[in-house]
């Protein structure tokens, strides 16, 4: 065989679709069997198959780390066993390592919803504790005692972190306060970041919930659920400016609630819950704005979604279904068309991971 032949052959292969991994986070304060599940996804058929299962109570936000050998999840409850779960991974296993309670006596920040890994710590954000706290991870993977609670009052509903494009800051929604905080990372000292600011104020009401980037770091999409409106903002070193802010659907359920761009990001989906619930569409102009595209109703109670990195499926948990849905995805025009022969059941499916 020639060596152009073997090089095309090689390249071709590399550009067959691969086996993705789902990681599935639930809740299973219903009772039911229910936890923290791996599903193998075929990113060209969109079947799917249950690999391993841990045994974790209310694993609601779940991440995978970058080399796919460690997870971590939030416990999530407010009657003092609330706290954060770390899981040995791999291609075929979930496996819980550790639990760490949100103080050492167990009572602590309520209702963890939100997780983040950032330099050797996790991070979470704590909706009735209005706090974000922070524990380190061993080298295995392990969660180390709670390091910090920073703590900002009752009416705050802390619900998600990131980090910003430049690396810079920990940026960290306030729900319950209508606020972007901010954290600065430290290059030393005893913690990943120093006292938190504030690097934005919503519209009173609107309840920031989560937010993602612009692949150039230019843009931030903030979704109100409160408000149910979507928000464009220009970012620069730890400052939010509003460019443009629309309803982001015409349900008035006060229950948006996830937010991602297409990979290509020509495209925003943003998902609805408690009236008129579904998946609203936006196409995204070049100047960063964007303009409605369309709307998919889904399954009740529509939490967390996913995008496939191809861009060709979305999946959304659908909590009160007890399903993921499956949809297929036009990459030219954003819309979406569901496959109900490749829903997954699951318990009480509220957040997702596909990698």
């Amino acid at each position: 065989m020639s060596l152009p032949l073997l090089f095309q052959i090689l390249a071709l292969m590399l550009l067959q679709p691969q086996d993705l991994r789902l990681l599935i986070g639930t809740y299973t304060d219903s009772g039911d069997a229910s936890g923290a599940w791996l599903y193998r996804f075929d990113a060209e058929t969109a079947a799917s198959d249950r690999l391993d299962f841990a045994d974790a109570r209310n694993p609601a936000f779940i991440i995978p780390s970058e080399d796919r050998t460690r997870a971590w999840s939030v416990c999530e409850f407010n009657d003092g066993s609330q706290g954060a779960y770390a899981y040995a991974l791999g291609p075929d296993r979930l496996e819980l390592l550790n639990y760490q309670a949100a103080t050492p006596d167990g009572k602590g920040s309520g209702n963890p919803c939100n997780i983040l890994y950032f330099n050797g710590y996790i991070f979470t954000a704590d909706y009735f504790g209005g706090t974000v706290t922070l524990y380190p991870v061993a080298a295995d993977g392990r969660l180390e005692p709670m390091r910090k609670n920073f703590y900002f009052g009752t009416e705050s509903r802390m619900h998600c972190c990131r980090l910003s494009p430049d690396g810079r800051w920990i940026l960290a929604s306030d729900l319950g306060c209508d606020l972007i905080r901010r954290f600065p990372v430290t290059a030393s000292g005893e913690l990943p970041v120093g006292e938190p600011g504030i690097a934005y104020r919503a519209t009173p009401g609107s309840g920031p919930r989560h937010f993602v980037f612009s692949a150039d770091g230019r843009f931030c999409y903030l979704l109100g659920e409160l408000g149910d409106t979507l928000t464009v903002l220009r970012y620069e070193d730890g400052t939010l400016t509003p460019v443009q802010e629309i309803k982001a659907y015409r349900g008035r359920g006060k229950g948006s609630a996830d937010i991602h761009l297409s990979p290509d990001g020509r495209f925003l989906y943003t998902s609805h819950r408690l009236r008129g619930e579904g998946i609203a569409i936006f196409a995204v102009r070049p100047d960063g704005t964007v303009r409605r595209a369309g709307f998919r109703r889904t399954g009740r109670h529509p939490r967390n979604f996913v995008l496939s990195p191809d861009g060709r499926w979305l999946l959304c948990a659908c909590r009160d279904d007890d399903a993921i849905e499956v949809y297929a995805r036009d990459t030219a025009t954003g819309a979406l068309t569901p496959k109900k022969d490749r829903t997954i059941r699951v318990n009480h499916p509220v957040c997702l991971q596909l990698f």
